[in-house]
């Protein structure tokens, strides 16, 4: 008779978005929804990060992936509208982290209950990051706006976004998990999707 599988809850925002990719790499688990489970994995945002029970907490950077959510999409899809503009000068930055590496790292953290802050160590500056997305999204061409005329064309709640800087530190998860991440920017611009990929 086989042993059941261990059971692993994932708690995250958006995780419709994520457990495709969880699913894939820990396939010797059985992934539940609900609080029963054998092992707790929280996927949070920095700020958010509270230790539950015995859980591991992953306060993670923006997760960028087939499906994703949140700020990574909106800048997808004003790429794509032609509403998203870069800003003269502007060399605020953002922790980011591939899905794909997302899934590694909660397969680390199984059964070591703490905090744990994951990116992908690069903090690309918003124009890298958007034009990275920009490349993927059919080699679109985002036009660069002066600070004066931005106020004016853009929303105001996305110019003020990416004008900040939303970086946090990964290195410690990095180097006492030996983790090494692709580059979001990277990744966008050269991964070879095929029937695999998600």
């Amino acid at each position: 008779m086989n042993k059941p599988l261990p059971r692993l809850c994932v708690v995250a925002p958006g995780r419709e978005f994520v457990l495709p990719y969880i699913k894939r790499e820990l396939n010797d688990y059985e992934i539940v929804t609900d609080g029963d489970a054998d092992f707790v994995v929280h996927i949070t945002e920095p700020g958010d990060a509270t230790p539950k029970d015995g859980a591991s907490v992953l306060a993670c950077a923006n997760i960028v992936g087939t499906g994703m959510t949140g700020f990574p999409m909106e800048v997808a899809r004003r790429i794509a509208a032609g509403s998203y503009y870069h800003i003269a000068g502007n060399e605020a930055r953002l922790s980011t982290l591939h899905a794909v590496d997302l899934a590694r790292a909660v397969a680390l953290v199984i059964g070591k209950p703490g905090v744990y802050f994951v990116n992908d160590g690069c903090n690309p500056t918003y124009a890298e990051f958007a034009e990275a997305l920009a490349w993927r999204i059919k080699q679109k061409r985002i036009l660069t706006l002066k600070p004066s005329w931005a106020r004016w064309l853009m929303n105001g709640r996305l110019r003020r976004a990416i004008t900040d800087d939303t970086t946090f530190d990964g290195s410690a998860f990095a180097s006492d998990f030996n983790f090494k991440p692709n580059s979001v920017t990277e990744y966008l611009r050269t991964h070879v999707y095929d029937d695999e990929s998600l």
